[in-house]
C-alpha cells in the first residue's frame, strides 16, 4: 500500500478500481539501468507522431487582455480547437499526450496478442489479457456463469462469525466492503513495513456525498439507489426485492460514511496514525475475528501481543463493530453482493453491466456523453494489471536515455534553486532551514521507469478468462503488496507505470516520480529553448520537490518519519502564511455556487505556486549563465513570456460542470483555470513581465507566499 499524491487526480471507475487499495500521504530512486528491449524488435515512432508543443504560439488569443485571464488568453486558442469529446468527462493536455501513449500501448498490444512462440512470457501475458478484454462477444456469450460461484459464496455464508474469511477472500478480489487493509511504512519509522487498516466500504465517492443536504446532493443519492436496484435487477432479482436491497445498501454505507473522515480531514497524516498493537485493535472490534481474516488474506503471521498496526480511523471501526452486531446477516449480505458486481462492473462483465455501470458514474456523476471505445479500455485495463510487463516495452521502444538524462538535469537544477531559496527565506529561523536543507538534500529522484522491473511470473493469464484474469491479477497484488510486511522497505518500488501522464511525491520514501509516458510534448521536448521546458516540466518538478514542504509534507523529515521538526514559532508563520491560500482559493466559484475548498486544496495550491516560483529561479540563473538576452523575441513573445505561457497551456482543459462539481467536492487539485490565474497573480515577476497593475484580477493586492 501507498499513500500517495499525485499531480492530477486519477479518474475513472470500473476496471480501473484497485484491489483493496488504500490512499492518502506516496514517491523515488535515480535510475541508470537501460531498459530490455522487446524480443525481436527495435524502436518505432508512434502510429500518431506527437506533434505537440510545450509553447504554441498559436494557442494564444491576443484578443484577451493577459491582465483579466490569463489562462484564457493563453489557451483559448487551444480551447476553440479541442471541443469535449463525447467520451470524455474532461479534455485537456494531459489527455492529449494520454491518448497518443495509449495508441503506443494498442501497437505493443495488438502485436503481442498474436499466439506466437517468439513471444516472451511477458509479452504472452499482456497479448492474451489485452485480446480476452477485447473480446465483448465471449462476454456476452457467458452472460453471469463466470461470476455466480462468487455470489453463491456470498449467499451460502451462514453465520457472522464467518465473515471474516468471506471477506478476506473478496478483498483480495477488490472488493472494497466495509474496510480495507494493507502494507505501508510505519508513520513512526520509515524503515518498517507494517499492517493497515482503514475505512472503506462506500459506494458514492466520498463520505459527504452521504450527508449534504443540498438538492443536488439529494438528487444524486436517489439516483445511486436507483442504480443499485438496477443492478441487482440484473443479477435477475425482481424490480421490488431490488429496490428493497438498494435502500439496504445505502442505509448500511450511510452509517460507514457518518463515521468516515471527510476528504479534508484525510489529508491530515496526523489524523491517519493510530498505532496499536494487533491483540489491542482485536479488543476494540470484537464482533470480528481479525486473526481469522489475516490467515484468509494471505497476509504474514502476526504476533497480536508484540506486532504494531495502523488503524487511520478508529472511529469507524467503532461504528463496523456496531453495525455488525446490531444488522442482521441477510442485510449483510446484500451489502456484499452490491459490492462484489460494483468491484467487478466493465469489460470483465456483460455489457449490461457495462453499460449501467457506465450510465451512473461516468454519465450522471461527471457528464460523460458516451463510452469510450473498447480497444482504449482494455488497454487501461492492461497497464493497470501488468503496468511494469507492459511499461518495459514501451520505454525500451518510445524512451530514450538522452530525454531520461535531460529530465535529471533540470530536476538538479530546480532542486539547487531551491536550496538557494530556502537560504534566503526572511521568515524561517536558521535551525529550521539546516533541516529543511537536510530533507532536500535527501530527496531521491526516479525518472522515466524503476531499475528492477516486477516479477509478474506467478500471476497466471488465462485466454479468453475476461473474469478470471481479473480477479487473479487483483489477487497478485493483493499478495504482493502484503508480503512486505516485516521485510526492508523497497525504496526502488515505483507506485505509476511507465507510460502514465502524471507524477508524484512519496514523503515517507521522500523521493520525486516521473514516469516517462510524461516526459515528452506538450510538457517536455529537447526540440524546445528552457523557457519553455522550465515554464512547463520544470514548474511540474518543483511542484513535486514542494509537496515535500507543504502542510503535508513538512510534517515528514527527511528519513520520511512523521515527526515535528520545525521550530514552534516558524511553524506559526507557515501556517499563517499558507491560511492566506486557503482563504484566496476559498473565494472562487467555478460552477453552481460551489466554491473551491482552500484546505482540502492547500497542499496542491501550495505545490503549484512553490513549483512555479523554483522553476523560474532555476531557469534565470541558466539564462543569466548561458547570457540570455531577455528581450529578444520569439515567435512574438520574449523568453519570460514564453516561461509564463508554456506554464499556463500545460493546464488547457474542457470539463463538464458535472464533471466539475465532482472534482470540486472529492479532489485536492483546483481547477485548472484557477491553478493558472490563481497562481500567476500571487508572482510580481508575472505581473512585471505582462505589466499588470496592482488590482487587476492577474496581479493580486496581496500576493500569498510561503515557498
Amino acid at each position: 500500500m501507498t499513500f500517495g499524491r499525485n499531480l492530477l487526480l486519477s479518474r475513472g471507475a470500473g476496471d480501473n478500481r484497485a484491489a483493496a487499495s488504500i490512499t492518502g500521504v506516496v514517491a523515488a530512486l535515480l535510475l541508470t539501468l537501460a531498459p530490455a528491449a522487446l524480443t525481436g524488435q527495435t524502436p518505432t515512432d508512434s502510429p500518431s507522431r506527437n506533434t505537440l508543443k510545450v509553447f504554441d504560439a498559436s494557442l494564444v488569443d491576443t484578443a484577451i487582455d493577459p491582465c483579466q485571464n490569463f489562462y484564457r488568453y493563453a489557451c483559448n486558442g487551444w480551447l476553440k480547437k479541442n471541443p469535449l469529446p463525447k467520451d470524455q468527462t474532461t479534455y485537456g493536455r494531459f489527455t492529449e499526450l494520454a491518448d497518443i501513449n495509449r495508441e503506443k500501448l494498442r501497437l505493443i498490444l495488438e502485436s503481442t496478442s498474436s499466439a506466437s512462440s517468439t513471444r516472451t512470457p511477458n509479452e504472452q501475458k499482456i497479448g492474451d489479457e489485452y485480446a480476452t478484454c477485447m473480446d465483448v462477444a465471449a462476454v456476452n456469450a457467458r452472460g453471469t456463469a463466470p461470476f455466480q460461484p462468487e455470489l453463491d459464496r456470498i449467499a451460502a455464508l451462514r453465520e457472522k462469525r464467518d465473515l471474516p474469511v468471506l471477506l478476506a477472500e473478496l478483498h483480495r478480489q477488490g472488493v472494497d466492503a466495509f474496510f480495507a487493509s494493507g502494507s505501508n511504512q510505519d508513520f513512526a519509522d520509515s524503515t518498517r513495513v507494517i499492517d493497515y487498516f482503514v475505512a472503506s466500504g462506500l459506494g458514492l465517492p466520498e463520505r459527504d456525498y452521504y450527508t449534504r443536504t443540498d438538492a443536488k446532493s439529494v438528487e444524486q443519492r436517489n439516483q445511486y439507489v436507483l442504480h443499485v436496484a438496477n443492478m441487482f435487477r440484473l443479477l435477475g432479482e425482481p424490480a421490488g426485492k431490488a429496490s428493497q436491497d438498494a435502500q439496504t445498501v445505502m442505509a448500511l454505507e450511510t452509517r460507514l460514511a457518518r463515521a468516515s473522515l471527510t476528504v479534508t480531514e484525510a489529508r491530515d497524516p496526523q489524523k491517519l496514525n493510530h498505532p496499536m498493537k494487533l491483540a489491542a485493535f482485536e479488543a476494540s472490534v470484537p464482533a470480528f475475528d481479525f486473526n481469522a481474516y489475516l490467515a484468509a488474506l494471505h497476509a504474514p503471521l502476526h504476533n497480536p501481543e508484540t506486532d504494531g498496526i495502523n488503524v487511520t480511523e478508529p472511529k469507524f471501526f467503532t461504528e463496523m463493530n456496531a453495525l455488525l452486531n446490531d444488522t442482521d446477516l441477510a442485510a449483510i449480505k446484500t451489502y456484499l453482493r452490491w459490492h462484489f458486481i460494483h468491484a467487478i462492473a466493465g469489460t470483465s462483465t456483460p455489457q449490461s453491466f457495462d453499460d449501467e455501470d457506465f450510465n451512473f458514474y461516468a454519465h450522471t456523476l461527471r457528464g460523460q456523453e458516451e463510452q469510450q471505445p473498447r480497444w482504449k479500455r482494455c488497454t487501461r485495463r492492461v497497464d493497470s494489471e501488468l503496468g511494469e510487463a507492459l511499461g518495459q516495452v514501451y520505454v525500451s521502444r518510445y524512451f530514450p536515455a538522452s530525454e531520461k538524462q535531460r529530465a535529471l538535469d533540470m530536476t538538479v537544477a530546480i532542486e539547487a534553486a531551491m536550496g538557494r531559496d530556502i537560504d534566503n527565506l526572511d521568515w524561517m529561523s536558521a535551525a529550521t532551514k539546516l533541516r529543511a536543507r537536510e530533507k532536500l538534500h535527501t530527496v531521491v529522484n526516479k525518472i522515466g521507469y524503476p531499475d528492477k522491473w516486477r516479477d509478474y511470473s506467478r500471476l497466471e493469464i488465462v485466454r479468453g478468462d475476461t473474469l478470471g484474469n481479473m480477479l487473479r491479477a487483483r489477487e497478485f497484488e493483493s499478495d504482493r503488496d502484503l508480503a512486505k510486511i516485516g521485510k526492508p522497505v523497497d525504496r526502488a518500488e515505483w507506485g505509476m507505470t511507465p507510460p502514465t501522464v502524471n507524477a508524484y511525491y512519496n514523503p515517507q520514501m521522500n523521493d520525486v516520480n516521473f514516469p516517462a509516458g510524461y516526459l515528452q510534448p506538450p510538457f517536455f521536448s529537447a526540440l524546445e529553448d528552457d523557457a519553455a521546458n522550465y515554464g512547463d516540466m520544470g514548474s511540474t518538478i518543483g511542484h513535486e520537490l514542494t509537496h515535500g514542504f507543504d502542510d503535508e509534507g513538512r510534517q515528514f523529515d527527511a528519513s520520511g518519519n512523521l515527526t515535528d521538526w520545525w521550530t514552534a514559532q516558524d511553524g506559526k508563520k507557515f501556517t499563517e502564511r499558507a491560511t492566506c491560500m486557503v482563504r484566496q482559493f476559498n473565494g472562487y466559484v467555478p460552477v453552481d455556487n460551489v466554491h473551491i475548498n482552500g484546505k482540502l486544496t492547500l497542499g496542491e495550491n501550495l505545490a503549484d505556486l512553490g513549483g512555479l516560483w523554483l522553476a523560474y529561479l532555476a531557469w534565470t540563473d541558466e539564462a543569466q549563465k548561458n547570457h540570455l538576452d531577455m528581450a529578444a523575441k520569439q515567435d512574438g513573445y520574449t523568453a519570460e513570456q514564453r516561461f509564463f505561457v508554456a506554464y499556463a497551456q500545460q493546464w488547457c482543459t474542457q470539463t463538464r460542470p458535472e464533471a466539475l462539481r465532482t472534482q470540486l467536492q472529492t479532489d485536492p487539485h483546483s481547477p485548472d483555470e484557477y491553478r493558472t490565474n490563481g497562481i500567476l497573480a500571487d508572482l510580481p515577476q508575472f505581473a512585471r513581465t505582462f505589466h499588470c497593475r496592482k488590482g487587476q484580477p492577474m496581479a493580486a493586492e496581496k500576493t500569498c507566499r510561503v515557498w
